[in-house]
């Protein structure tokens, strides 16, 4: 266990670190802001008129969706490396990102046939449905075998969905082609304020029901065995974590596109900070996921103006180190 001193400044480090990246993501960009001027537009007390559009109308969007997908990923993550006792595993590893996005994919091909399909309005609840599918196909598969078997079974059906998806692709004409091309890279395609209002409700939903359970989530850290004999009734439990990790990893990827990577970092960089309590792992590895998903689009958004850079791209450039770290000392 990590010294409460320990514990409280990691905490309050994150808290400070993810506030200045998003006031930088509000200030930085095509036009620049001050820091100054960026905070107070941000507490109303702004009188410029151009600098409280380019805050409010332009890049609070970004900042909004970078928050939803980054917590989302990393909860989502973090009751996966629990369940299944893997520190390397994530919502991709178990077919639930790829699931998500070929939905998305069999609906852009479908929305190309069909004129009269909006494709704006119905990629999410396809990306649901497809990680919904996914992860009914996994735990079927694995319900009777080890508890390595469901990662295996992940890893298999993500490479078959991703070879549908690649099939899919082909199939389709250069404009449709593109258009998916840049949402499996990983980017905020919708930023409209009703879109993010709805989906940063249902976050915050699922993310209260996750610490509504934080105690018998721990209790997972100590094998189901154990975990029973202090009244856990594990297999319903096991199933109300799982689909609370599935909904999570639905949502970040209806809002970001195909972005992975941080819900197997995250939870990793934060039990390296504050251990394993699960009453402050769940809100470092959110804030952590937050951070990662705040300087991705920070970077992103800046890198090479006036181009912008997929998300996804970045998210992997900055976090991959950490994960070659994490693979080559597990061996």
């Amino acid at each position: 266990f990590m010294s409460r001193q320990r514990i409280v400044s990691s905490l309050v480090s994150c808290v400070v670190i993810l506030l200045f990246l998003g006031v930088a993501l509000l200030a930085l960009g095509e036009i620049r802001l001050g820091f100054i001027d960026t905070l107070l537009s941000l507490i109303g007390q702004s009188t410029d008129q151009m600098t409280n559009l380019v805050v409010w109308q332009i890049r609070m969007p970004y900042l909004g969706a970078a928050l939803i997908t980054g917590s989302c990923l990393a909860i989502s993550g973090l009751i996966l490396q629990t369940l299944t006792e893997n520190p390397l595993v994530d919502s991709s590893i178990l077919g639930i990102n790829a699931g998500a996005s070929l939905g998305a994919v069999i609906l852009i091909g479908l929305a190309s046939q069909s004129k009269t399909l909006n494709v704006d309005n119905w990629l999410p609840i396809a990306a649901l449905i497809g990680a919904l599918l996914s992860f009914i196909v996994v735990s079927a598969v694995s319900r009777h075998g080890a508890k390595m078997q469901i990662l295996l079974s992940g890893v298999a059906l993500t490479a078959l969905l991703n070879g549908i998806i690649l099939m899919i692709e082909l199939s389709l004409n250069k404009f449709d082609f593109e258009k998916i091309l840049v949402w499996l890279s990983g980017s905020f395609w919708n930023t409209d304020s009703d879109f993010l209002l709805t989906y940063g409700v249902l976050t915050i939903v699922l993310l209260l029901l996750t610490w509504s359970v934080h105690t018998e989530l721990e209790t997972f850290l100590l094998g189901p065995a154990m975990a029973r004999s202090i009244g856990v009734n594990v297999a319903k439990m096991r199933y109300l974590l799982l689909a609370l990790a599935v909904g999570l990893a639905a949502i970040a990827v209806s809002v970001g596109g195909a972005i992975s990577i941080v819900g197997l970092m995250a939870p990793r960089m934060a039990k390296r900070l504050v251990g394993s309590q699960m009453h402050v792992l769940v809100p470092v590895s959110c804030c952590l996921g937050c951070i990662i998903m705040v300087l991705s689009t920070l970077v992103a958004n800046n890198l090479f103006l006036p181009s912008v850079l997929p998300v996804g791209l970045v998210t992997g450039v900055i976090t991959m180190p950490y994960f070659l770290y994490l693979l080559f000392k597990s061996n």
